[in-house]
């Protein structure tokens, strides 16, 4: 009886002491500014590293924290071979009961104001206080978080180069709970000019480059239907003003549940788009060490023998060859 108390005991502490561990990858920061969106902010950055880094800002899904989405989806590690930092913005729950981001809330999803500003403050401190390419600046985000990465890539284009939404929403497809609740099924409906001119008109005056995206869903998803992906990808090809016809890949990468759209603008794949078969509402992760391998399984993270980060940060071109 002893001997099994004191094993449980070991148990616990190894437990224990793995959740600190894991959990001191991460650094927050306090004071990163105004923070109107009332946010928390975490950050990974390589021990080891030389001249400009670029940024990745990755967004936490509904009912997750920074340290679960951190250790799903392998960022950090990528992050260390491939030296660049990662923010990693955290909801509270005096914002919402869930831990979602607010991507539906109009406050929240407004230029300068509420979560959205609070991001973008992330990022001006991350410019400010480390050695941060303001060229190569990245988001992506799983679920609420794959909606919020819309909402600030469609808010602010001239921040960022590329975006990844995974099981994303349209920007501006609901403005309170009730629409959310139509946007995430797919049933909102507008036609495709209404759908560009939401991320068109939020930008008026802009005249620069706009971001290139790619978008991951699962074909099956029962909580954010797949149409979502179509109408992200219909928003960004207006937007892109992509006249061209897509390429599309079936059994990507010798894996029969994946086939990949590409819309490419003068020779540069702009729009990415990833189906995922037997998915579910999850991040598609493939644990290993080879190059290709990532991520862990857990909640809200399945192994398709896929890893979607490692996907996404070949997109925004920052895996070293």
């Amino acid at each position: 009886m002893i001997k099994k108390v004191q094993n449980i005991i070991g148990l616990f502490l190894l437990l224990t002491s793995f959740q600190l561990i894991s959990q001191t990858k991460l650094v927050q920061i306090n004071d990163f500014g105004i923070n109107k969106g009332n946010l928390e902010m975490y950050i990974y950055k390589p021990e080891i590293s030389e001249g400009k880094l670029p940024l990745v800002v990755m967004l936490h899904g509904c009912a997750q924290t920074a340290t679960e989405i951190a250790e799903q989806s392998g960022w950090n590690t990528l992050a260390d071979s491939n030296k660049f930092m990662v923010i990693y913005p955290q909801q509270k729950v005096e914002n919402n009961l869930n831990k979602c981001f607010n991507w539906y809330e109009e406050m929240d999803i407004s230029k300068n104001d509420g979560e959205s500003d609070t991001v973008k403050e992330m990022i001006q401190y991350a410019i400010q206080n480390y050695d941060i390419d303001p060229s190569k600046i990245f988001i992506s985000g799983m679920s609420a978080g794959g909606a919020m990465s819309n909402v600030l890539l469609a808010n602010y284009p001239d921040l960022f180069d590329s975006g990844a939404m995974l099981s994303g929403i349209p920007f501006k497809a609901a403005n309170d709970l009730a629409t959310a609740y139509a946007a995430m099924q797919g049933k909102v409906e507008k036609t495709n000019e209404e759908w560009v001119a939401s991320i068109s008109n939020n930008n008026l005056n802009y005249e620069g480059k706009y971001p290139k995206v790619v978008i991951f869903h699962g074909v099956d998803d029962p909580f954010v239907n797949v149409k979502n992906a179509e109408i992200i990808e219909i928003q960004w090809k207006g937007i892109h003003k992509i006249e061209t016809d897509s390429t599309v890949i079936s059994e990507f990468n010798g894996n029969s549940d994946i086939t990949k759209t590409i819309y490419v603008k003068n020779n540069c794949p702009v729009i990415v788009k990833y189906e995922i078969d037997n998915l579910g509402h999850a991040m598609a992760v493939d644990p290993g060490t080879e190059k290709q391998q990532g991520g862990n399984v857990a909640r809200f993270a399945v192994d398709k023998n896929f890893h979607t980060t490692y996907w996404s940060a070949k997109f925004f071109g920052l895996i070293k060859d």
